[in-house]
């Protein structure tokens, strides 16, 4: 039976690898143990394709894998949300939206700051961005492929609330 997913290290996929062996190496809390930790970070990160691949393998004959693996990558628009925020469970307090189409970053919606805003507002803000990504690059999108989540701590907004700057 597979281990339990250990949330602390799920969190700490999240962070930067400077900041994550700032935080756990030596000076941090010293649970961090090298090539083990990068291992883990890796498959934090990439779980869902993994798992994706794995269902893949085995829903089909080898044969099926194989071609699989000889198709061309198709150029399909791909919507990613990024929400910055702890938990799921934790409000949100950023988010950004980037098209991809194929392997390029055709479009990003500069990271904005979502606090005092509802479930419907994220909601709306995503797809009024989607819209305007159909209509600038004329292509249909159906909706949201992905979401990324990344730590409060990495918001690259200047000024944020949780970055405490000294008023004089």
């Amino acid at each position: 039976m597979p281990t339990k997913i250990q949330d602390k290290c799920r969190q700490c996929s999240k962070l930067s690898v400077e900041s994550a062996i700032a935080r756990h190496g030596t000076e941090g809390d010293g649970c961090w143990v090298g090539e083990l930790c990068h291992k883990r970070r890796t498959y934090y990160k990439k779980r869902d394709l993994y798992n994706r691949n794995r269902r893949l393998k085995y829903q089909g004959d080898k044969e099926s894998v194989k071609q699989l693996e000889s198709i061309t990558i198709p150029s399909v628009p791909a919507v990613i949300v990024y929400f910055y925020r702890g938990r799921k469970d934790e409000p949100l307090h950023a988010l950004s939206v980037e098209l991809w189409v194929g392997q390029q970053r055709r479009a990003t919606r500069e990271p904005v700051h979502t606090l005092g805003w509802k479930e419907a507002n994220v909601r709306e803000y995503i797809l009024s961005a989607i819209a305007s990504f159909s209509q600038q690059y004329e292509v249909s999108i159906s909706g949201v492929t992905a979401t990324v989540e990344l730590k409060p701590s990495l918001c690259p907004l200047e000024p944020c609330p949780l970055k405490v700057e000294e008023i004089n």
